[in-house]
């Protein structure tokens, strides 16, 4: 008896879903035809109009209105191709809205009523009000940012371009060739000095700046009573003048004396009397270094100072960064590490790090970036002529040299190598990142 009522409900569902098989195939077959029936009416007004213009037309067509048909027809191709996709979704919903009435009343097409232009033009400009927000900024960076990169990029292909008159002396690579040849016939700094030292100066004080700020920032995360006067201390550096900044930061350094006696020695100088060290003379004529070639100098004892300020100017905005970063850290983890025992070192290097690992690979990036474009620093530290005979000249101080100089074709191609070069280090910084930061 179980059996029986058994096979007797299976028998029911088959037939249930046979039955609703059977009405999805139905319905399809209507859509089909409601919108086969569409399309077909539309290729009849067309074969009409094309069937009239053969029978006006009684001589062979030009050249100028066969490229015409051509576009003609491939562009009613077109529009037949996305006809017949809408046209299916119309035809779904008649031959929903009929329920079953008869197919040929399904297949009369929808009539839409055309709203006014006042009520269509309000709605496209509420559509694009995104844009209207932007827009300012957009203008701004047009005027900005891409002319002026549109313009480096022509102009350094123009052999002696004169910036005043517009002239030039045809197209090529000679003033690319002759700025990394440093053959450019006005003088100054090299572009072989010029790169070694700002890679020295970039890739040694951006890293240890990012790890000092992040000690220091784990130290006033963990510091609750004046923790913001803290924070105000370390940030002040940042709202300072560069240039104010490196001429105070230079005389820390700069011997002073007369001809009569040596007034003083600065302060490093002084402090390290103290540790039995001799004075040295860090920023002038009798400053240590290394002579590698004609063109090339490490001036060891200026490549201090600078780091020493690199690193120092640029903590304050490094320490924000990474403090607000621990401040959005789940308290949990260390919670969890606390229960597990673990040490101070391993809640910094296994847990606080990773997780604060996508700041830290940021303020890399930006940091690569804004010490390759490093000036004003130097400018404020040893003077216009960046130190003695160029000697701790920067990318940017070579560039500027040609301009100051009405040399702009040279200018500009300095300006493009540079941004290659930021670019190669950008995308090598950013490949490590994907292998070692986690999101």
């Amino acid at each position: 008896m179980a059996k029986t009522k058994k096979n007797t409900a299976t028998d029911e569902m088959q037939v249930d879903l046979q039955q609703q098989e059977s009405a999805s195939k139905i319905m399809s077959e209507k859509i089909e035809a409601a919108a086969e029936s569409m399309i077909a009416e539309e290729n009849a007004v067309v074969n009409d109009e094309v069937a009239k213009t053969e029978e006006t037309s009684f001589k062979k067509p030009s050249v100028g209105e066969q490229i015409k048909n051509f576009f003609v027809n491939t562009w009613n191709k077109i529009k037949r191709f996305f006809a017949k996709l809408f046209k299916k979704d119309k035809a779904v919903a008649q031959v929903q809205q009929t329920d079953g009435a008869d197919a040929v009343a399904a297949k009369q097409p929808v009539v839409e009523e055309k709203l006014p232009f006042k009520v269509r033009f309000g709605r496209f400009c509420k559509a694009q009000s995104g844009w209207l927000f932007v827009l300012p900024a957009v203008v701004l960076m047009c005027i900005f940012t891409f002319y002026p990169i549109g313009s480096a990029f022509v102009n350094a292909f123009k052999q002696d371009y004169n910036s005043i008159s517009h002239e030039y002396n045809g197209w090529g690579f000679a003033n690319f060739a002759r700025v990394l040849k440093s053959d450019t016939g006005t003088g100054g700094a090299t572009f072989v000095q010029c790169l070694v030292n700002t890679v020295v100066f970039t890739f040694i004080s951006v890293p240890l700046s990012t790890l000092l700020a992040l000690l220091i920032s784990v130290a006033l995360n963990s510091i609750k009573p004046l923790q913001k006067a803290y924070q105000t201390i370390f940030f002040l550096p940042y709202l300072t003048n560069s240039l104010a900044m490196g001429a105070v930061f230079a005389t820390f350094f700069t011997i002073i004396q007369t001809p009569n006696n040596v007034e003083t020695v600065g302060l490093f100088n002084t402090i390290g009397e103290l540790f039995g060290l001799q004075p040295i003379d860090w920023m002038g004529m009798a400053s240590p270094k290394w002579v590698i070639s004609d063109n090339l100098v490490i001036p060891w004892a200026k490549y201090i100072v600078v780091i020493i300020y690199e690193v120092w100017s640029g903590l304050p905005f490094k320490i924000l960064i990474l403090f607000s970063a621990l401040q959005s850290v789940n308290k949990q983890y260390y919670d969890a590490a606390k229960i597990d025992g673990a040490s101070k070192n391993t809640v910094l290097w296994k847990i606080t790090t990773p997780m604060i690992s996508p700041m830290i690979s940021y303020l890399l990036v930006t940091g690569i970036m804004g010490g390759m474009k490093q000036y004003t620093a130097i400018v404020g530290l040893f003077g216009e002529q960046m130190g003695i005979n160029y000697d701790m000249g920067t990318m940017v101080g070579y560039i500027y040299q040609f301009k100051d100089n009405g040399y702009m074709g040279y200018a500009y191609a300095g300006s493009l190598i540079l941004f290659a070069i930021i670019m190669v280090f950008t995308v090598i910084n950013r490949y490590v990142s994907k292998k070692k930061v986690s999101y």
